[in-house]
Formats: structure tokens, sequence, C-alpha cells
């Protein structure tokens, strides 16, 4: 099993130690104070994690989301895992029935037990169980937030105006998220980006009918592609990302085709996968070059990175290749796992058909 924490990431209770470690969680937060009030109020808050089950997992949704839940459990936290199962059958990529749903929310899980997420001390939700429990709950403020959201919102919020084919299921979908946001009892929501406008749009509703208690939440970082000019982003060109089942001739055949002009660091995908995966999991970027190159060196934070980058001194050759190796290493024992253990197996037999497709 991998060691994923570090000295760095210890909490030991206090009101600052545990802003900090949120902060360095999400990021983008609605009004920190907020968040502050919180923490002072709450030594050990619920926070939910949400997960859209995916046959496709992205490194940022198994390898980030490792590293932030487990975060979060060291710092204290009482975190569970939103399956938002549900909903994922209005997804256009995969839509299904529930049961298919189930099958790939399972795929992901081992996903995260192969990357190391402390899973005995997380407890997996599944959003189906919790609508059939509450359903009393659930469908009036679903139908309310729907009632009080006009189409042209919906359309903005989701980026959809761009899409021909909008769909009904496009309308209902942010209206199901949002209810969701707001009829679980939770502290702190840490979402995926895909989410952020869902707890916008929760935050509003709280405000037009008066309801206390907004909705907390943190949001984890989406990587950027790794091509320059990508395909339209519901269609999965598998250049656009690293995900967590590719091979080792994928991750590096990937990074090699990267867009990473030499000396310019903003909008540098390879330098936000470095940024974002590879130092908060080793703490470290090594990178192995010929000593008349400048020879081998370690870089222990992205400021030094950087500053070798935009100067020269580091040629993008040599760190696509460091890159493309420590996202290796990282996913070696997913491939491991679901090579050796029987549940990881029937798991990833559950989803085979969707890469038929």
């Amino acid at each position: 099993m991998l060691r994923l924490f570090t000295s760095r990431d210890t909490v030991e209770g206090s009101f600052d130690q545990r802003f900090a470690t949120l902060k360095s969680i999400g990021e983008d937060r609605v009004k920190d104070s907020e968040l502050e009030l919180l923490l002072k109020k709450k030594s050990a808050p619920v926070c939910y994690v949400w997960c859209d089950p995916t046959p496709f997992m992205r490194i940022s949704q198994g390898i980030i989301t490792t590293l932030s839940v487990n975060k979060m459990v060291k710092s204290g936290y009482k975190v569970k895992i939103l399956m938002a199962d549900w909903i994922a059958q209005m997804n256009r990529n995969i839509g299904g029935n529930l049961s298919e749903m189930r099958t790939i929310g399972l795929y992901n899980i081992e996903m995260w037990k192969a990357a190391g997420m402390a899973l005995d001390r997380v407890e997996i939700v599944w959003l189906s169980d919790e609508i059939s429990r509450l359903a009393d709950e659930y469908w009036p403020l679903a139908i309310d937030v729907a009632r009080k959201t006009t189409v042209s919102i919906i359309k903005r919020c989701c980026g959809r105006d761009l899409i021909e084919e909008f769909t009904a299921a496009d309308i209902f979908y942010l209206s199901f998220q949002c209810a969701t946001i707001l009829f679980q009892k939770v502290d702190i929501w840490l979402l995926g980006m895909d989410q952020h406008e869902a707890n916008l749009l929760a935050r509003e509703y709280c405000k037009r009918v008066k309801r206390r208690n907004k909705p907390v939440a943190v949001s984890h970082k989406k990587l950027p592609n790794l091509l320059q000019y990508p395909e339209e982003e519901h269609r999965r060109n598998p250049f656009l990302a690293i995900f967590m089942d590719d091979s080792t001739v994928d991750i590096s055949r990937k990074i090699k085709h990267a867009f990473c002009p030499p000396k310019l660091a903003e909008g540098n995908p390879c330098l936000e996968y470095i940024k974002y995966i590879i130092l908060p999991w080793y703490g470290k970027f090594e990178v192995v070059r010929e000593k008349e190159d400048g020879g081998n060196k370690t870089f222990l934070s992205m400021e030094e990175l950087t500053a070798d980058y935009v100067s020269g001194v580091l040629h993008p050759g040599d760190m696509k290749l460091a890159l493309a190796n420590s996202l290796i290493k990282i996913l070696q024992p997913v491939y491991d796992h679901f090579k050796s253990n029987a549940e990881a197996k029937k798991a990833l037999q559950g989803i085979e058909k969707y890469y038929k497709i």
C-alpha cells in the first residue's frame, strides 16, 4: 500500500490547521467566512464528496480525490462519498439503468481502493438509496427547484447553449443536482468543478426562498486538457487526459503529444499535472538528465520548477519524460490491483461493454 500521508499533512485539531487543510484541497470556495464559522463550531464536520460514476475515470477523479479524501480523514473530518448513480442515468455518454450505474460505481470504488484511499474510514452513500428512503423530502424539493429556475439559466450554467441537441434531461440534470446538494444532511460539500454551477444555483435558490444554512462547498481542481485544441468536451478523446486504467504505453504516448511549449508556464497542462498530481503525491518531482544537460535534479516546489522551465534551464522533453515516469509509478498499483484482485476483476468485467462502443 502506498504511503499517502506525510508530516506536512498532519493536522492536530487547531482551527488554523483544519482551515488550511480545507483550503489546500479546494480550488474554488464559496465565502471563506462561512467555512471559518463552520469550522469554529464543529471540530469534526461531515464532508460529502460528490462522485458521478463513470467507466472512464480520469486521474483527477481517481488520484486527486484520493489525496483529498485522505487529507480530510487525517484532519478529523467525517467523510462520506456520494455516488450519484441516480443522476448519472441521464449522462448522454454513459446513460443506462440504475443497475448499470451501480456496477460502474463499484468499479470506481475499486479504483480508489487500488490508489490507496482510506476507504475503511469513509462511508459510501448511494444517491438512489437516499432518494428511495427520503422520497417525500427529495421530490418536492427537486420540483420546486425546477419550478423556480428558468431554462435560460439552466443552459447558461450547463454550458450547453452551443450544443444543438439540448434535451429535457439536460434541463432536469442541474435541478436534480441542486436538490441533491440541498437535501443531504451535510456540513461541507467537496465537489468537482462540474457541480460548481449546481452549488451556486442551490445557494441562489436558498436566497429566493429565504432558506437558512446555504450549502457550504469547496471544489476540486479540474485538470486542463493535455491537447491545445481538443475535441468537444462531450466526446471521449483519449488524448485529452490521463485515465486511471491507462497502460504504460498510453501514458507515455499521451504525455509525449501533450501541449508543452518551451519556456511557457501559463496554460501548460504538463505543469498543472505536476502541481496537482506529482508534487502532492510524492512531495517532490525528480528529473533525470545527462550531465551535459544539467544532470539530475529534484524539485520540491512549483516555484522552483516553474522558474527553471521559464528560463529554459529545464527542457520540455526532460520534463515530459519525468512526468510520464512519475505517472506510470503512481498508476502501477491500479494495474496490479485489477490484474490480481478478484473483486476488481469482476468490477472491470461489468464495465467492459463501454470500451467496445
